[in-house]
């Protein structure tokens, strides 16, 4: 990945909220049984029900060396355009999934400025999901806190990780209550005018990371890693995954945890699957800022919060 990622923070504290709001979907009414298979849709304009996507075309998927072997084939549709009303558009088709099998996801580009990247350069490269049956999230978790949040020593420092220390504290208890859904505005998951759909065949949302071999976690996480923690998320928290970008991933929470005791252990699994929620100097929405760098802080912005967005350096 290159390392101009850091010339784009979209944060949605900087951009103007509208007042068009979308309630979070509940991942029970939309997973498809395993049995489902879906082809891509071919190059063309598309219509799902009511929803005309316009003109799009299977991606390209090149990896990050594109000369290095036979390019694997695509597992993501592209919308040729972007929607300035594409979280409505995100959220009928997350309605229309269970017929169609085609997850919808909210994409946006690296920068003004390299609009192209990383869905029009390729810059994918899928991973079958055995690969994804084959990790437990609790050990990929473990790796994460000790690789990218303890430093390396005999007696290393952990006060920004306290009340927690150097041994990763285990996957939280799942958040369960029949409170109604929570609602976003739109602009929490469409950010500005270059945003566009894209739509992965899949079996369940978490998996849309590994089948469409998004590299944005590649500094720390794999996205076969990523897809893993994601389906123990949505079972645990019913996270529902809205839209992915060059670096960051957008994640949308029903029901939220309601005290600063219930969301430590969640703060805890974030930081280990992207420690750049710790990272101050990092987009205002990514946490880091906001959380001061440690779980702590972290774990008070996750209260009554329905959107997570993730962001790796």
């Amino acid at each position: 990945m290159s390392s101009s990622r850091r010339r784009f923070h979209p944060s949605l504290l900087d951009m103007p909220m509208s007042d068009e709001r979308i309630p979070v979907p509940l991942l029970s009414d939309v997973d498809l049984p395993s049995s489902v298979r879906v082809d891509l849709p071919a190059a063309g304009r598309l219509r799902l029900g009511d929803v005309d996507l316009g003109v799009g075309r299977p991606a390209v998927a090149r990896g990050l060396i594109p000369e290095a072997a036979t390019p694997p084939a695509s597992a993501l549709w592209l919308a040729d355009r972007g929607s300035h009303d594409a979280a409505a558009g995100w959220r009928r088709l997350v309605d229309l999934f269970p017929g169609t099998g085609l997850w919808p996801l909210v994409l946006t580009p690296l920068s003004a400025d390299h609009l192209h990247r990383p869905w029009d350069s390729g810059e994918l490269e899928p991973i079958p999901l055995a690969d994804v049956d084959a990790l437990r999230p609790e050990t990929v978790l473990a790796e994460g806190w000790a690789d990218s949040l303890v430093p390396i020593g005999t007696d290393p420092y952990v006060e920004h990780l306290r009340p927690f220390g150097a041994e990763f504290p285990g996957l939280s208890a799942p958040l369960q209550r029949a409170a109604p859904p929570a609602s976003v505005p739109a602009d929490a998951v469409a950010l500005g005018g270059w945003t566009r759909i894209g739509l992965v065949p899949c079996r369940r949302p978490a998996d849309a990371v590994a089948s469409i071999g998004w590299h944005g976690a590649i500094n720390s996480r794999s996205a076969a890693q990523v897809s893993a923690v994601l389906r123990s998320w949505e079972e645990r928290f019913g996270v529902v995954l809205a839209g992915l970008g060059f670096a960051t991933l957008t994640l949308l929470v029903p029901r939220p945890p309601r005290n600063e005791s219930e969301a430590l252990p969640i703060a805890a699994e974030l930081a280990a699957l992207c420690p750049d929620v710790l990272a101050e100097d990092g987009p205002v929405d990514g946490f880091g800022y906001a959380a001061g760098g440690t779980v702590a802080g972290l774990a008070e912005l996750l209260v009554d919060r329905p959107v997570w967005k993730l962001w790796w350096d």
